[in-house]
């Protein structure tokens, strides 16, 4: 004996197929919101990480112009006077600021207009001096005279340039002045110079006694003869 397969109406069979397609729709969306919904947190969550990393290599950029603006050059460098500072012996007179280390030389015996930078200023201030000698002017002077002067040029200069003075080691076995052979301390020259010229000043005054008192003796020895002499008719 066959059983047949009832068969179900037409609507049922509709009404089943439809909510089949319903379930997997409602899949396919739930399973499409969740696959956006993951790629949106994850494409925030890197853009965040982004913007942090940005703002730390900005911050890091900004940290190193700031050291780097902060850790800038000394006084007397060139950058930070807004030029070349001047080195040793060059001019200071006319407001240059001088290199570190050196100092702008002014005041006696520097001529006005003629300052400049040196590590060693020809000071002459009298508080700052201690150990004076007398010195014999008379002996400077003789010094002087038998010191070889000569005119010459540096090395460095044009064929038409020259100068004059004597040699700084023939100056040091001389007068014995400075810590070294290489170079005339200006001071030292001037003072050489005006020793010298007290020495020959002395000398002159000495001369002119001695021409006066010799004077003096011819004018008595003439006025003797003239009373000997007989006179004329």
């Amino acid at each position: 004996m066959s059983f047949r397969r009832p068969r179900l109406p037409l609507a049922l069979t509709l009404l089943l197929a439809c909510g089949a397609l319903g379930d997997k729709n409602t899949e396919s969306t739930t399973s499409s919101t969740t696959s956006a919904t993951s790629t949106t947190s994850n494409s925030s969550t890197q853009d965040a990480t982004a913007s942090i990393g940005s703002t730390s290599a900005t911050a890091t950029l900004t940290g190193g112009a700031t050291t780097g603006a902060t850790t800038g050059p000394t006084s007397g460098d060139a950058s930070s006077t807004g030029g070349a500072c001047s080195k040793q012996t060059e001019p200071c007179n006319a407001g240059q600021q001088c290199c570190d280390g050196l100092t702008c030389c002014a005041g006696v015996p520097v001529p006005p207009g003629e300052e400049f930078c040196s590590d060693n200023c020809p000071i002459s201030d009298r508080n700052a001096k201690t150990d004076l000698r007398a010195v014999d002017s008379g002996d400077i002077l003789s010094r002087v005279v038998a010191l070889d002067i000569t005119t010459w040029r540096y090395k460095q200069d044009a064929p038409d340039v020259r100068h004059l003075g004597p040699m700084a080691q023939d100056f040091k076995a001389a007068f014995g002045l400075w810590n070294t052979d290489r170079m005339i301390f200006p001071l030292d020259a001037a003072g050489v110079s005006l020793a010298a010229i007290q020495g020959l000043y002395h000398r002159l005054v000495t001369a002119e006694a001695e021409n006066d008192e010799l004077r003096a003796r011819l004018d008595r020895l003439e006025r003797r003869l003239a009373a000997l002499s007989p006179a004329q008719p």
